[in-house]
């Protein structure tokens, strides 16, 4: 696999509007998780999430082009805008067809679905609003940057559950790899809407925890899943194009597996005997040794469920390579959603630009249980050079990516 340069960043996260905004919040561990006030949470196990707020679409394009769009089209976009201007990409002077445009996200304009369902079952076929309909698709948010942008390059949407991200991450990497486009805009998001969240508790997987407005929102340690939103992009180029046109990445991706294990529906994989697999896979694929891994970057959710995988596939993988096993778990920050692995893979990238690492738990923080404060470390300023993010989904999917300052 040839280096991959990440040349751009863009970012709407509970965390922060903007990748700087953002990267402050990551900094500090400054919790994006608040009480649900957009739509009505009584009767819920929970009424906590990770939620964007203070997004205007109007920041970042013309209401002429937004106001049909989905909150996670609107998004989308708005995070692509601000990551191709990061990069310095003249597309006017690209070949657009040589340009691909890459989303993952697990649900898609979950709000339209509803939006749309509503209008059916109330006025009937014939009376069900058309407007609405196009941003039922998943691949909607995609379609919307390569309009955008006027890209013809291939365009494609990822639905891997809370692995969408990664896997538009890796499929990406194989088009640049492959030499068929020159520049790929990846993306990964999700709207947070009421019909999904009560699909989430409908099936009791919500964590429950109920926060007051003004008041701080305290998850119960594998209590159940905390849920989020939000847009990351990240604009990936081949190594020697991104020379070639006098770009700073951010970093290097290296090495980008997924893999498949055997778990029951709705849950993790129990034994972790295929993501210790990906791990392995992915360092042999980058050519480092599990010992110059500096950041690790896990997917902990709240669940319970996952974190006890991670933390014994942790364990076994780092066995005598390391002490103090440090871990930064952002979903506890910023909520679980599909495309959040984009967003995360940002977060290490920001890190490299800026020589900080991010804060981080010492791994045993994900054997805790109960309402427990985390004690987030605030490590001293380096230059961090080599990163693992490790991901996990329901449903038995497992991905591993190493990135490179």
């Amino acid at each position: 696999m040839q280096a991959i340069a990440i040349t751009g960043i863009g970012v709407i996260n509970p965390l922060g509007i903007g990748r700087e905004a953002f990267w402050q919040g990551c900094r500090q561990a400054r919790s994006g998780l608040r009480a649900i006030e957009t739509f009505d949470t009584g009767g819920m196990q929970s009424n906590v999430a990770g939620l964007v707020v203070g997004f205007d679409a109007g920041d970042f394009m013309p209401s002429r082009l937004y106001r049909r769009m989905s909150r996670i089209s609107r998004m989308t976009v708005a995070a692509s805008s601000e990551a191709v201007a990061d990069s310095g990409l003249d597309l006017d002077g690209l070949d657009r067809e040589r340009v691909a445009v890459v989303v993952g996200t697990a649900y898609g304009g979950s709000s339209h679905v509803e939006a749309f369902f509503v209008s059916l079952l109330q006025d009937g076929p014939r009376g069900a609003q058309p407007f609405l309909f196009p941003e039922t698709v998943p691949n909607a948010p995609a379609s919307h940057v390569a309009m955008y942008y006027s890209i013809t390059g291939p365009n494609s949407t990822f639905c891997q559950n809370a692995i969408s991200g990664e896997t538009a991450i890796q499929y990406a990497c194989n088009l640049l790899n492959q030499k068929i486009v020159d520049v790929a805009l990846v993306a990964g998001a999700e709207e947070l809407s009421a019909i999904l969240y009560q699909c989430y508790h409908a099936v009791g997987t919500l964590n429950p925890v109920i926060a007051g407005t003004d008041a701080q929102a305290t998850p119960y340690a594998g209590g159940g899943l905390v849920l989020g939103e939000g847009a990351g992009t990240l604009v990936m180029e081949r190594a020697d194009f991104a020379s070639e046109r006098g770009a700073r990445p951010y970093g290097f991706l290296r090495a980008v597996t997924v893999t498949g294990g055997a778990a029951a529906m709705g849950h993790y994989e129990q034994d972790g005997v295929q993501m210790l697999r990906c791990m392995q896979r992915a360092v042999r694929q980058s050519g480092l040794k599990p010992a110059a891994i500096e950041q690790i970057s896990c997917s902990a959710n709240f669940s319970g469920e996952l974190e006890r995988v991670e933390y014994e596939t942790l364990r076994q993988f780092f066995k005598g390579q390391r002490q103090n096993l440090r871990v930064t778990p952002l979903k506890y920050l910023m909520g679980d959603f599909g495309g959040a692995g984009v967003t995360r893979a940002a977060a290490i990238l920001l890190s490299f630009r800026h020589q900080t690492p991010l804060p981080a738990l010492k791994v045993e923080a994900l054997r805790q249980n109960g309402q427990v404060p985390l004690q987030w470390d605030q490590l001293a300023a380096t230059k961090p050079g080599n990163a693992l993010m490790l991901s996990a989904s329901f449903g038995g999917g497992s991905s591993c990516i190493i990135l490179e300052a």
